[in-house]
């Protein structure tokens, strides 16, 4: 069986700057808003991907940066 993890990716916002899409296994999505630069919101998701997904019941995350 497999086990269903979040997906995390980086998104650019037309003139806001930069969030994250962390897609969860049921098809919600959830937004992390305020980053000003890409770096920053992958290196977010670098740093704390994996304890949002084993907070939820995860035991790793995929992460993704456009």
């Amino acid at each position: 069986m497999f086990e269903q993890i979040p997906t995390f990716a980086a998104r650019k916002n037309p003139g806001t700057g930069w969030g994250i899409d962390i897609l969860w296994p049921d098809g919600e999505t959830e937004v992390v808003k305020g980053f000003i630069t890409e770096h920053d919101a992958v290196k977010w998701i670098a740093e704390h991907s994996r304890a949002v997904a084993a907070k939820h019941g995860g035991a790793d995350a995929a992460p993704m940066a456009f």
